[in-house]
């Protein structure tokens, strides 16, 4: 009888109970195009950056973070002649925003001249 009852159990424990997995609906996607793809720039900027001691890691990391700022179309950094040349949307970013943006990197950078255009 014990044996009997135990099976049963043991039965509606495997097979009494199917495990049901959620169907979980995803929301539609919408396609968000960054405001890097749509800037366009209006203006120029070039500027000296003090402070840098290698193209890999200093150099590189200005770069890659004014490329990633909303409102840089596109920036380089040059190592060797400690100068950044980028493109910029007026109506989104300041100069002084830009400085900013470098010195708050490290603080041992510092921008003593730069120039904008048209």
């Amino acid at each position: 009888m014990q044996k009997a009852l135990l099976f049963t159990l043991l039965f509606f424990s495997l097979f009494g109970c199917k495990q049901q997995t959620a169907k979980v609906k995803s929301p539609p996607s919408r396609e968000v195009s960054s405001i890097e793809n749509t800037t366009k720039p209006t203006a120029q900027m070039e500027m000296t950056i003090e402070g840098m001691m290698c193209a890999i890691g200093c150099a590189a990391t200005i770069q890659k973070k004014l490329n990633a700022t909303a409102g840089i179309t596109s920036a380089t950094v040059d190592f060797d002649s400690k100068r950044a040349q980028l493109g910029f949307d007026q109506a989104l970013l300041t100069p002084d925003a830009i400085k900013a943006i470098v010195t708050d990197i490290s603080k041992v950078y510092s921008i003593p001249e730069f120039s904008v255009s048209n």
